[in-house]
Protein backbone atom coordinates (compact mmCIF):
# COMPACT_ATOMS: atom_id res chain seq x y z
CA UNK A 1 0.00 0.00 0.00
CA UNK A 2 1.67 3.39 -1.01
CA UNK A 3 0.25 7.02 -0.02
CA UNK A 4 1.81 10.52 -0.43
CA UNK A 5 3.75 11.06 2.97
CA UNK A 6 1.01 13.44 4.22
CA UNK A 7 -1.47 10.54 3.77
CA UNK A 8 0.87 8.00 5.95
CA UNK A 9 1.72 10.89 8.27
CA UNK A 10 -1.92 10.89 8.79
CA UNK A 11 -2.42 7.13 8.59
CA UNK A 12 0.15 6.83 11.65
CA UNK A 13 -0.82 9.44 13.77
CA UNK A 14 -4.32 7.93 13.72
CA UNK A 15 -3.10 4.15 14.35
CA UNK A 16 -0.69 5.50 17.18
CA UNK A 17 -3.48 6.76 18.73
CA UNK A 18 -4.61 4.68 22.38
CA UNK A 19 -4.68 1.08 21.55
CA UNK A 20 -7.96 0.42 23.21
CA UNK A 21 -9.55 2.12 20.70
CA UNK A 22 -8.71 -0.64 18.27
CA UNK A 23 -8.63 2.17 15.81
CA UNK A 24 -8.15 0.15 12.25
CA UNK A 25 -7.78 1.34 8.26
CA UNK A 26 -10.66 0.54 6.34
CA UNK A 27 -12.45 2.08 3.10
CA UNK A 28 -10.88 2.34 -0.23
CA UNK A 29 -7.50 2.57 1.61
CA UNK A 30 -7.73 -0.74 3.21
CA UNK A 31 -9.23 -2.23 0.09
CA UNK A 32 -6.04 -1.19 -1.27
CA UNK A 33 -4.03 -2.96 1.20
CA UNK A 34 -5.56 -6.03 0.53
CA UNK A 35 -4.55 -6.01 -3.13
CA UNK A 36 -8.28 -4.92 -4.46
CA UNK A 37 -8.42 -1.33 -5.41
CA UNK A 38 -6.16 0.92 -6.96
CA UNK A 39 -8.80 3.96 -7.15
CA UNK A 40 -8.50 7.36 -6.02
CA UNK A 41 -9.81 8.43 -2.43
CA UNK A 42 -9.99 11.95 -1.07
CA UNK A 43 -10.07 10.92 2.39
CA UNK A 44 -8.78 8.30 4.59
CA UNK A 45 -11.72 5.66 7.01
CA UNK A 46 -10.97 4.45 9.92
CA UNK A 47 -13.42 1.86 12.09
CA UNK A 48 -13.89 0.98 15.49
CA UNK A 49 -16.02 -1.48 17.78
CA UNK A 50 -15.03 0.59 21.09
CA UNK A 51 -18.22 1.18 23.12
CA UNK A 52 -16.82 4.22 23.96
CA UNK A 53 -18.65 7.84 22.89
CA UNK A 54 -17.23 8.40 18.91
CA UNK A 55 -17.47 12.00 20.00
CA UNK A 56 -14.91 11.02 22.59
CA UNK A 57 -12.43 9.15 20.54
CA UNK A 58 -12.77 11.59 17.90
CA UNK A 59 -11.67 14.15 20.47
CA UNK A 60 -8.90 12.26 21.31
CA UNK A 61 -7.71 11.56 18.17
CA UNK A 62 -7.81 15.06 16.93
CA UNK A 63 -5.70 16.51 20.09
CA UNK A 64 -3.34 13.59 18.92
CA UNK A 65 -3.07 15.13 15.45
CA UNK A 66 -2.60 18.21 16.55
CA UNK A 67 0.28 16.96 19.24
CA UNK A 68 2.41 15.41 15.68
CA UNK A 69 2.12 19.52 14.37
CA UNK A 70 -1.31 19.06 12.31
CA UNK A 71 -3.92 20.91 12.09
CA UNK A 72 -7.66 19.77 12.46
CA UNK A 73 -10.58 21.39 11.68
CA UNK A 74 -13.44 18.66 13.31
CA UNK A 75 -17.04 18.41 11.82
CA UNK A 76 -20.76 17.97 12.66
CA UNK A 77 -20.68 14.27 13.07
CA UNK A 78 -23.21 11.46 14.93
CA UNK A 79 -22.53 8.87 16.98
CA UNK A 80 -21.89 6.36 14.24
CA UNK A 81 -19.62 8.53 12.22
CA UNK A 82 -16.89 11.59 13.22
CA UNK A 83 -15.24 13.40 10.59
CA UNK A 84 -12.69 15.89 10.69
CA UNK A 85 -9.84 17.66 8.10
CA UNK A 86 -6.26 17.31 8.84
CA UNK A 87 -3.88 19.66 6.83
CA UNK A 88 -0.41 20.54 7.29
CA UNK A 89 0.06 23.95 8.77
CA UNK A 90 3.29 25.01 7.20
CA UNK A 91 1.69 23.83 3.35
CA UNK A 92 -2.31 23.90 3.60
CA UNK A 93 -2.58 22.87 0.60
CA UNK A 94 -1.66 18.99 1.82
CA UNK A 95 -4.53 18.24 3.82
CA UNK A 96 -6.85 15.04 4.23
CA UNK A 97 -10.53 14.07 5.16
CA UNK A 98 -10.63 11.45 8.08
CA UNK A 99 -13.43 9.77 8.99
CA UNK A 100 -14.10 7.82 11.92
CA UNK A 101 -16.44 5.29 12.17
CA UNK A 102 -17.95 3.03 14.68
CA UNK A 103 -19.55 -0.69 13.45
CA UNK A 104 -20.34 -3.98 14.52
CA UNK A 105 -16.80 -5.21 13.28
CA UNK A 106 -16.47 -9.17 12.92
CA UNK A 107 -12.95 -9.81 13.04
CA UNK A 108 -9.59 -8.53 14.63
CA UNK A 109 -7.40 -6.43 12.22
CA UNK A 110 -4.85 -7.89 9.94
CA UNK A 111 -1.74 -6.12 9.87
CA UNK A 112 -0.39 -4.95 6.57
CA UNK A 113 2.87 -2.98 6.31
CA UNK A 114 2.73 -2.93 10.12
CA UNK A 115 -0.38 -0.91 10.14
CA UNK A 116 -3.67 -2.23 11.63
CA UNK A 117 -6.13 -2.77 8.55
CA UNK A 118 -9.89 -4.09 8.88
CA UNK A 119 -10.43 -7.50 8.25
CA UNK A 120 -11.64 -7.96 4.41
CA UNK A 121 -14.81 -9.67 5.71
CA UNK A 122 -15.43 -6.28 7.35
CA UNK A 123 -14.49 -4.18 4.78
CA UNK A 124 -16.67 -5.73 2.19
CA UNK A 125 -19.96 -6.01 4.50
CA UNK A 126 -19.01 -2.05 5.25
CA UNK A 127 -19.18 -1.77 1.17
CA UNK A 128 -21.99 -3.64 0.84
CA UNK A 129 -23.37 -1.02 3.33
CA UNK A 130 -22.71 2.04 1.09
CA UNK A 131 -24.32 0.10 -1.93
CA UNK A 132 -27.35 -0.29 0.31
CA UNK A 133 -27.50 3.76 1.51
CA UNK A 134 -25.73 5.25 -1.41
CA UNK A 135 -24.68 3.22 -4.17
CA UNK A 136 -22.51 5.68 -5.57
CA UNK A 137 -20.24 4.38 -8.81
CA UNK A 138 -16.95 4.53 -6.39
CA UNK A 139 -18.65 1.88 -4.61
CA UNK A 140 -20.12 -0.33 -7.01
CA UNK A 141 -16.18 -0.44 -8.08
CA UNK A 142 -15.20 -1.64 -4.72
CA UNK A 143 -17.76 -4.14 -4.69
CA UNK A 144 -17.21 -5.54 -8.17
CA UNK A 145 -13.58 -5.98 -6.98
CA UNK A 146 -14.93 -7.88 -4.05
CA UNK A 147 -16.97 -9.85 -6.26
CA UNK A 148 -13.58 -11.56 -7.35
CA UNK A 149 -13.19 -12.78 -3.66
CA UNK A 150 -16.83 -13.40 -2.54
CA UNK A 151 -20.45 -14.59 -4.52
CA UNK A 152 -23.16 -12.28 -4.47
CA UNK A 153 -24.72 -14.61 -1.48
CA UNK A 154 -21.38 -13.89 0.13
CA UNK A 155 -21.78 -10.00 0.09
CA UNK A 156 -25.51 -10.15 0.76
CA UNK A 157 -24.58 -12.39 4.25
CA UNK A 158 -21.21 -9.90 5.06
CA UNK A 159 -23.56 -6.67 4.36
CA UNK A 160 -26.59 -7.85 6.66
CA UNK A 161 -23.93 -7.83 9.44
CA UNK A 162 -23.41 -3.67 8.96
CA UNK A 163 -27.20 -2.72 8.41
CA UNK A 164 -29.81 -4.06 10.41
CA UNK A 165 -32.73 -3.20 7.81
CA UNK A 166 -30.99 -5.02 5.20
CA UNK A 167 -33.34 -6.68 2.46
CA UNK A 168 -33.10 -7.97 -0.98
CA UNK A 169 -35.20 -5.89 -2.16
CA UNK A 170 -33.58 -2.67 -0.80
CA UNK A 171 -30.02 -3.69 -2.30
CA UNK A 172 -31.85 -4.57 -5.62
CA UNK A 173 -33.31 -1.28 -5.69
CA UNK A 174 -30.43 0.79 -4.96
CA UNK A 175 -28.29 -1.51 -7.92
CA UNK A 176 -30.97 -0.82 -10.24
CA UNK A 177 -30.69 3.12 -9.68
CA UNK A 178 -27.06 2.60 -10.26
CA UNK A 179 -27.61 1.27 -13.43
CA UNK A 180 -27.95 4.97 -15.30
CA UNK A 181 -24.10 5.74 -14.26
CA UNK A 182 -22.22 6.25 -17.84
CA UNK A 183 -19.25 5.77 -18.48
CA UNK A 184 -18.07 9.25 -17.45
CA UNK A 185 -19.39 8.70 -13.54
CA UNK A 186 -16.71 5.99 -13.75
CA UNK A 187 -14.02 7.49 -15.36
CA UNK A 188 -13.42 10.01 -12.74
CA UNK A 189 -11.78 7.08 -10.84
CA UNK A 190 -9.53 6.29 -13.33
CA UNK A 191 -10.81 3.58 -14.76
CA UNK A 192 -10.53 2.34 -18.44
CA UNK A 193 -13.29 1.23 -20.76
CA UNK A 194 -12.57 -2.16 -20.11
CA UNK A 195 -12.75 -1.32 -16.50
CA UNK A 196 -16.51 0.23 -16.52
CA UNK A 197 -18.10 -2.28 -18.72
CA UNK A 198 -16.80 -4.88 -16.14
CA UNK A 199 -18.26 -2.82 -13.16
CA UNK A 200 -21.21 -2.06 -15.24
CA UNK A 201 -21.56 -5.80 -15.25
CA UNK A 202 -21.01 -6.58 -12.08
CA UNK A 203 -24.11 -4.20 -11.15
CA UNK A 204 -26.08 -5.43 -13.94
CA UNK A 205 -25.78 -9.06 -12.93
CA UNK A 206 -26.19 -8.32 -9.00
CA UNK A 207 -29.66 -6.49 -9.85
CA UNK A 208 -30.76 -9.57 -12.50
CA UNK A 209 -29.86 -12.18 -9.62
CA UNK A 210 -31.36 -10.72 -7.02
CA UNK A 211 -34.82 -10.01 -9.06
CA UNK A 212 -34.43 -13.82 -9.98
CA UNK A 213 -34.39 -15.08 -6.39
CA UNK A 214 -36.94 -12.31 -4.67
CA UNK A 215 -39.22 -13.19 -7.65
CA UNK A 216 -38.84 -17.03 -6.87
CA UNK A 217 -39.57 -16.49 -3.06
CA UNK A 218 -42.71 -14.69 -3.81
CA UNK A 219 -43.45 -17.46 -6.45
CA UNK A 220 -43.92 -14.89 -9.34
CA UNK A 221 -42.72 -14.50 -12.90
CA UNK A 222 -39.93 -11.45 -12.80
CA UNK A 223 -40.49 -11.05 -16.66
CA UNK A 224 -44.24 -11.18 -16.52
Amino acid sequence: MRLTDFYERVLDAVVEVDPAYGLRLTGAYALRAHGLVERPSRGLDFVTVSELPLVDIADHVADALREKALAVKQRPGNPLQARMVVSDPVVPEQSCPVNILKAPLQRPPVLIGDRPVADLDDVAGMKVGAVLNRALPRDLIDAAALNERYSFDDLERLGAHFEEGFTEQALAFELETALVYDEEAYAEYGLTPEQIARVQRFALAWYEDLTMRIAEEADIDPFE
